[in-house]
Parts: C-alpha cells; sequence; structure tokens
C-alpha cells in the first residue's frame, strides 16, 4: 500500500518575518530543543566513552553493538512497510 500523500497548502508571505522579535512560544521551543540535544550528547558521551579495548567476551560486545544500535535507530527515520 502507498504511503498517504497530506497536502500542506505555502504559508503566506507576511506569516514569517526574520526581524520580528521571537515570541515566548517560539523560544520555548527552541529551549526544549536544546535541552533534547543535551540529553542525546549525554547518551552518545556515555557511549563513545566505552573502552573498546575492555570489551573481551561476546556477551559484552553485544550489549554494547545493542546500546549503540538503539541509539542509532531512535533517530533514524521509520522503516519502510512491507
Amino acid at each position: 500500500m502507498a504511503p498517504k500523500v497530506i497536502n500542506v497548502p505555502k504559508t503566506d508571505r507576511g506569516a514569517y518575518n526574520p526581524n520580528r522579535p521571537a515570541g515566548l512560544l517560539l523560544r520555548s521551543q527552541a529551549l526544549h530543543m536544546r535541552e533534547a540535544l543535551i540529553k542525546h550528547v549525554h547518551e552518545l558521551t556515555s557511549l563513545l566513552n566505552i573502552d573498546m579495548q575492555s570489551l573481551k567476551t561476546e556477551a559484552e560486545v553485544s550489549a554494547y553493538v545493542h546500546k549503540a544500535t538503539a541509539f542509532l535507530h531512535t533517530r533514524g527515520g521509520k522503516p519502510a512497510k512491507k
């Protein structure tokens, strides 16, 4: 089954003014995005700080790959439905 296409109307020309001061909602959204990015940086840093030479058993390597794959997959697109 083909994906459903949703038509989005174009924004009015006057709706965006790059020189207008940002409102509270827009600034709050930017702050929320920053906090989400910081969380992901901490998760990524913890994965990258694992010493690869310390992974000796298949179980340890498997656990690392599982965590890394889960981190990457939550940031990718949705897989195509068959």
